[in-house]
Formats: C-alpha cells, structure tokens, sequence
C-alpha cells in the first residue's frame, strides 16, 4: 500500500478505535450498576429488636453514676438510637427526627408515632 493510504487508515482507525474503548468502558460500568441491587431492608422484628435493646441501653447508662466517660457513651448510643429510630421510621412511613442531635421532645414524638404503628420501643428488651 502507499504511504497516503498508510496515513489516511491511520487517522480513521485510530479515533475509531478510541472510541470503542471509551463506549465499551461505559458500557461495562452500566452494567455493572444495572447488577447491583440495594440491599434488602433489614426485617422489622430485627428491626424493632435493636430499638429495644438501645433504648434499654441508653436508659441504663443515663442512670449510671460513675461511669468513666459518660457523656461519651450516652452520645453515641443517642446516635446508635436515632439511627434505629431513623431506618424504623422510613419502613413505617413516619417522619423521622432531624438530624443526629435531635432534641428528647422530638425522639419522644417519634416513639409515640411508631406507637400508633403499632411498634412500641420502650417494652422491655431481651437480654
């Protein structure tokens, strides 16, 4: 072939090739995103365990005197419940509370709500 041949395929081919690099790479990750599916929500009875269980836990560490880092502990189960209380609420089409710092009177409104739902948090936990 001659030279100008040479370059004109040269020019064509390589746009082209790059090209179906970039639409093959798009592809793979559409597809990848097409095969992941969300996780399946967690069932209610495991559900409501857990806001048992960190209810009677923070109830517990509330009362406690003397507890080496306390305000500590209480904040991070407050958010470990609120978390629950959270993901309870978007099950049971209930508003949920505003954010991790979310004042008692809102936590209580939220309790009585999947209250009505026929959830109730503060029974007593199995331990």
């Amino acid at each position: 072939m001659s030279p100008v041949v040479d370059l004109i395929l040269v020019l064509v081919l390589m746009p082209a090739a790059g090209f179906a690099l970039i639409v093959g790479w798009r592809g793979a990750n559409w597809l990848a995103e097409k095969r992941c599916k969300p996780p399946a929500p967690e069932p209610i009875d495991r559900l409501t365990a857990n806001l048992r269980r960190l209810r009677a836990e923070l109830d517990d560490t509330e009362t406690q005197d003397g507890l080496t880092a306390k305000h500590h502990r209480v904040r991070a189960l407050r958010g470990a419940y609120i978390d629950t209380l959270t993901a309870a609420c978007e099950r049971l089409d209930v508003p949920p509370p505003p954010g991790d710092r979310a004042p008692l009177a809102e936590i209580y409104r939220v309790e009585a709500a999947l209250r009505q739902r026929g959830l109730d948090v503060r029974e007593t936990a199995a331990r």
